[in-house]
């Protein structure tokens, strides 16, 4: 619309003109980035940072791996769903008398901090041994790489109100344990403190956020988990617009916007508006729970 002084990657595009709007709005989004062969690369995140990682290793990438783990990772962070969950893994990794919480299940004992593929122990000894070393292991992968790809999905925790530590997994015994959603202030506030954190240990450091596409698979703080799930994905995206906005040398990718905004089920051949049938089923849905 050069009528109206747009260009191309500021009108919606319509039917198969979405990737290539997209590509050219990203680029220019991203300009300041660079990833070559060479460049250290780490990643961390929810369950869909496993694809960046795998992407990293089968195109033969430099990504920084310092310890071996489960999924595809640079270290046994094992999934990071939360803001404050990766907040939590920069704080112990780079601060020397981070408490080292442990719990016992049927298993054995685990590192709380981490999921349960992290592992699980014979004796307390060992799990605190072997947590000494994940944290020095976690300390070199943000020491060492250049650029690190963050991929947020999800909003709630589980959190000791006591010591304010989260834990990666319900805990054992709930009682005394909190679910908490955080508000898009603590959100950014702590993203903020993580990087910074980050950058005191690593000053060439440059960051890549993205937003997990995949939807939470369950929820403890609200009775519907689809609704609860986009809300918190809404939420996210919007702290990764404020922090693109307001810290220096980060970046955000869109796989968010590209899995759920092409979706020729749902819309018309324009890209942008519902298909009948799908208005349909939506207004009977409206009337099966509203209307009596």
């Amino acid at each position: 619309m050069p009528e109206n002084g747009l260009a191309p990657s500021q009108v919606y595009p319509a039917g198969r003109n979405f990737d290539e709007v997209l590509r050219e709005g990203t680029a220019r989004r991203m300009a300041g980035l660079h990833i070559g062969r060479d460049t250290p690369v780490a990643s961390l995140g929810s369950c869909f940072a496993d694809e960046f990682a795998r992407h990293m290793i089968e195109k033969r990438f430099n990504y920084v791996v310092t310890e071996p783990s489960l999924f595809p990772g640079s270290a046994d962070w094992g999934h990071v769903y939360t803001i404050p969950g990766f907040r939590q893994i920069v704080s112990y990794s780079t601060v020397d008398d981070f408490p080292i919480p442990l719990e016992r299940g049927s298993k054995g004992w685990f590192d709380p901090l981490r999921e349960w593929r992290s592992g699980y122990f014979a004796t307390p000894d060992e799990a605190r041994e072997k947590i000494v070393k994940h944290r020095a292991a976690s300390r070199r992968a943000f020491a060492e790489t250049a650029v690190l790809i963050f991929t947020m999905g999800q909003n709630e925790a589980w959190v000791e109100p006591r010591s304010g530590l989260l834990w990666a997994r319900r805990p054992v015994n709930p009682e005394g344990f909190e679910v908490r959603t955080f508000s898009f202030e603590e959100n950014v506030a702590l993203l903020k403190d993580a990087l910074a954190r980050l950058r005191e240990l690593n000053p060439r450091l440059d960051v890549l956020l993205t937003v997990s596409p995949v939807a939470s698979m369950a929820t403890f703080t609200d009775n519907e988990i689809i609704t609860h799930s986009f809300a918190a994905k809404c939420l996210l995206r919007t702290v990764a617009e404020e922090i693109t906005r307001t810290v220096p040398r980060v970046w955000y990718f869109p796989s968010f916007e590209m899995a759920l905004a092409y979706n020729t089920a749902t819309q018309m051949s324009d890209n942008r508006h519902v298909k009948n049938q799908r208005i349909d089923q939506i207004f009977e849905m409206l009337d099966d729970t509203l209307v009596r």
